[in-house]
């Protein structure tokens, strides 16, 4: 997983997230998208 300070979507299969304060990509179809904004 990736740490940036600011996250976008990449692609229509990302989803966005809030999980404890932090904003999260998640995306099943395409896993290395995965990101954590912090």
């Amino acid at each position: 997983m990736k740490t940036k300070s600011s996250v976008k979507k990449r692609s229509a299969d990302d989803k966005m997230v809030r999980r404890k304060g932090r904003l999260y990509i998640i995306n099943k179809k395409n896993p290395r998208h995965k990101k954590r904004q912090g």
